[in-house]
């Protein structure tokens, strides 16, 4: 999302690129220090980074309605529902800034 370059980030870390690389594959994980610092330079949380959500955070009236949606699926529903999202987001119908793609 903030169009960095493994090299961009890998110099900032004054590490190797291929330890980046190694991060971005699963092939291993940076230790805690060094995520606080990754974090730092892409400008996110470490809750973001992770994945973690706030529970006080509201979710709006149309990702209420999904999410419901989602839950009343049967597991191949859920599944295909799941697809789908992600064939949205692969063609190109992703958030960027108040503007969104359209394919």
């Amino acid at each position: 999302m903030r169009k960095v370059t493994q090299k961009q980030l890998a110099d900032f870390l004054e590490i190797g690129v291929s330890t980046v690389s190694g991060w971005e594959r699963g092939a291993y994980t940076p230790d805690i220090d060094t995520l606080f610092l990754i974090c730092n330079f892409l400008q996110v949380t470490l809750n973001d980074m992770c994945g973690i959500f706030n529970d006080n955070e509201q979710l709006s009236e149309a990702e209420s309605k999904l999410l419901n949606t989602y839950r009343s699926l049967n597991q191949s529903g859920k599944d295909k529902l799941l697809e789908r999202a992600e064939e949205l987001r692969d063609l190109g119908y992703v958030a960027k800034g108040d503007a969104a793609k359209m394919a």
